[in-house]
C-alpha cells in the first residue's frame, strides 16, 4: 500500500518540470487578476467595448462637421456684409431736404412757403403756428392774453404778450388782421368784483372804487364817469373799448 502511493508521488524529470510551469502559470494568472481589480482603467467603455469606440468615433466626427459648417456660415456672412457695404459707399449721397419758417428747401429748389392771413381774434394756438415766428410757447401765450383782454383790437397789444417783442411783431404783422367786433366787454354796472379784476388794464385798487361807488352813489353813465370815479390819469384809454355802460 505504502508502495503504491510513494509510487503515485513519483514524477519524472519531465514531468516534474511540467508541474512547476503549470504552477508559475496559476500564479502569475492570480497575481494579474490581483492587479486588474485593483487598478481599475480610468476609461467610460469596456474594455475591448468595439460599440463604444465606434459610438465615441462618431460623435468626434459628428462635433467636427458642424464646427466646420458653423465657420462656413460665419465667413460667408461676414463677405455679405463687406459686399453691403461697399455697395452703399458706391451710392450717391442724397441731401434731405431743409425746412425754414419762410422756405422749404428740396433738392437745391427753393419753394415759397405760403403764409395764411389770420385774423388773431379767432385764430386757436394751431392756426397762430402758421405765422412765422410763432411757436407753441407764443401761440399759447397769444390765446392767454386774449381771453384775459376780451379780444384785441389792435396789433400793438401783441407787446403785452409775455416775451413777445417788436421785431416779432414786425414780421407777423403782414399776415394778421383783427375783428374787434367779437371782442368781450365789460358790465361795469353789472360785473361782480372778481370779472372786473381779470382785465388787464384795470387794478385792484379801481375795482373797489367802482364796486363803492356803485353801492354808494349808482351807475357809471359814460367813460368820463368812469375816469372820475377811478381818479388815476396814468389809465389805458384802450380800457374804454372793453367796456359797457348799461344803464
Amino acid at each position: 500500500m505504502i508502495d503504491n502511493i510513494k509510487k503515485a508521488f513519483t514524477y519524472s524529470k519531465g514531468e516534474r518540470i511540467a508541474i512547476i510551469i503549470l504552477a508559475a502559470v496559476i500564479l502569475i494568472l492570480i497575481a494579474a487578476n490581483f492587479f486588474i481589480i485593483k487598478h481599475k482603467p480610468n476609461v467610460n467603455f469596456p474594455l475591448h467595448n468595439l460599440d463604444s469606440i465606434l459610438s465615441l468615433h462618431e460623435n468626434a466626427l459628428q462635433e467636427i462637421k458642424e464646427k466646420e459648417l458653423n465657420e462656413h456660415l460665419e465667413r460667408k456672412k461676414n463677405y455679405t456684409k463687406k459686399n453691403e457695404k461697399k455697395k452703399q459707399e458706391k451710392l450717391p449721397k442724397i441731401e434731405k431736404p431743409k425746412f425754414n419758417n419762410k422756405n422749404i428747401h428740396v433738392e437745391n429748389h427753393i419753394v415759397e412757403k405760403v403764409i395764411p392771413i389770420i385774423d388773431i381774434n379767432k385764430a386757436d394756438t394751431l392756426l397762430l403756428l402758421e405765422l412765422p415766428e410763432i411757436g407753441p410757447f407764443f401761440a399759447r401765450n397769444i390765446v392767454e392774453y386774449r381771453a384775459k383782454l376780451g379780444g384785441f383790437i389792435e396789433k400793438e397789444q401783441l407787446l403785452d404778450v409775455y416775451g413777445f417783442d417788436s421785431l416779432r411783431l414786425a414780421i407777423i404783422s403782414p399776415y394778421i388782421v383783427i375783428d374787434s367786433i367779437i371782442t368781450h366787454k365789460i358790465r361795469i354796472n353789472y360785473d361782480d368784483f372778481k370779472t372786473i379784476l381779470k382785465h388787464p388794464y384795470i387794478e385792484y385798487e379801481d375795482v373797489k372804487k367802482i364796486v363803492n361807488y356803485r353801492d354808494s352813489k349808482g351807475m357809471i353813465t359814460d367813460w368820463k364817469s368812469f375816469l372820475k370815479v377811478v381818479e388815476r390819469e396814468d389809465i389805458d384809454k384802450r380800457l374804454e373799448k372793453y367796456l359797457k355802460f348799461d344803464n
